[in-house]
Order: structure tokens, then sequence, then C-alpha cells
């Protein structure tokens, strides 16, 4: 099928997230529509054990442009991302969280740079961060690693809040799966790897609208990292 080229697919990994799905989609539906841009959003809601994937089947009722991509097993967040993009129609896509953190009102600053997507993807920086100490300290720490291994010059290497041409994924996609959880650090790898350039826009970054993550539980971040750690020199040698 050939791609729409002036519409854009949103991309969200979704797991239990019910206390904040609908209104993160609602915001960016609201959004969309009110800067008059072609759009739909896959929702890839990946075998939640909430209400999640109630409430995502209640908004595709609603609005056709809401696409319910379901799992009942567990793909992962790197599954659920290229399991959305493969669902994907459009020729451009945005991927970002489904929590909440990630402000509708950047995207159109994305959007007006799309004309420089030919050999680049733009990527967010979260130049305020509204993660916890914790987690930032070993964010901070994993980018000496990915500095030294991919000579990355990024100031957020990880923002989950890019926007790119379907093709250009394709390419860089094959290494993709060495990532478990750190899936944006393994994918500014891989853009470097295949020479892309990588555009950083200042995105403003909100708190959770329910407070937790479902991932980077504070007694999960040391394996978490060492497993992330591992599929980066898997990506770098391989």
């Amino acid at each position: 099928n050939k791609l729409m080229s002036n519409s854009v697919s949103i991309c969200l990994p979704i797991f239990n997230e019910a206390k904040s799905i609908k209104k993160v989609i609602e915001e960016w539906v609201s959004c969309l529509e009110g800067l008059s841009i072609d759009y739909e959003i896959i929702c890839s809601e990946d075998g939640s054990t909430d209400l999640t994937p109630e409430i995502i089947k209640e908004l595709c009722l609603k609005n056709n442009r809401i696409i319910n991509n379901h799992s009942d097993t567990k793909r992962g967040y790197t599954g659920a991302v290229i399991s959305g993009v493969e669902k994907s129609n459009n020729k451009y896509i945005l991927c970002i969280d489904s929590d909440g953190q990630c402000d509708p009102a950047d995207f159109i600053k994305f959007w007006n740079n799309r004309d420089k997507l030919q050999n680049s993807f733009l990527v967010g920086n979260r130049f305020i961060r509204k993660d916890g100490t914790f987690r930032i300290f070993i964010s901070k720490l994993f980018k000496i690693l990915h500095s030294v291994l991919f000579k990355c010059k990024l100031k957020d290497p990880s923002c989950p809040y890019v926007l790119f041409k379907k093709d250009n994924f394709n390419i860089i996609q094959n290494k993709l799966d060495y990532m478990t959880e750190g899936f944006w650090w393994g994918f500014t790898a891989c853009c470097l790897l295949k020479n892309f350039d990588l555009i950083e826009i200042d995105i403003n970054h909100k708190k959770r609208i329910d407070g937790n993550t479902n991932v980077y539980q504070l007694q999960k971040i040391p394996i978490i990292a060492l497993r992330n750690a591992i599929g980066l020199f898997k990506i770098k040698f391989n």
C-alpha cells in the first residue's frame, strides 16, 4: 500500500495505563484536529492487566482514526513500538510514550521541520526532566557509555518523542530487538551506525499523570541498566 504522504501516525506503546491513556489520547486528538493534520493513533496495547484494553476499545468506537493494535501476550516496549510502526499507514511517524509526559503542544515544532527528514530523525530533548532523581542519575551514567560506544553528542539520547519517515525506520530496525526496556538508547545508536543525522528539538516534559511508572521501578533499575548495557554492546559489535 502506498503510504499517505501528508499524514502522521502517532505510535503509542501501552501497558497498564488505565489512569492516563484516555486523557493522553484525547489530548492528542484535540491537538491534531486543531492543527488540521490528518492522522491515525496506533495503540500498541501490550497485554495490560488493568482496564486499559477496555478503555482503548471504547475510544476506537468513538473515533475510527484510533487503531487498536492489541496483543494478548506481552511484546515488551520494543516489540510494541516496532509493531505499531509496522502497522502504520503513513509516511511520517511520531513515537511517544503513553504516560502523559509527552506534550502535544510540542508536536508542531516537529511537524514544521519534517522536510529535514530525508536523511534525519527529529528527536526531543527533555531539557527539564520530570522523572525521579535516581532514574535521572542512572540515565546520566548510561549516557557516558552510549557516547563512548557511538560518538553520540545528543543531550537526551533516550527521549521517547521522535518523528521520522517510515522508510528510514525500516533501514535501522534490524538490531532494535537487542534492547528490551531501553529502546530509545538502542534506537539512537542504530541511527548513528547507519549515518543518519539526529536533530534535537527542545520539548516540555510533564509529570506522569498517575505518578508511577510501570517499567522503571526503583528496585528494577540496576538489572534493567545491565540488560540495556549488554544490548548496546550487541548493537555495536554484532
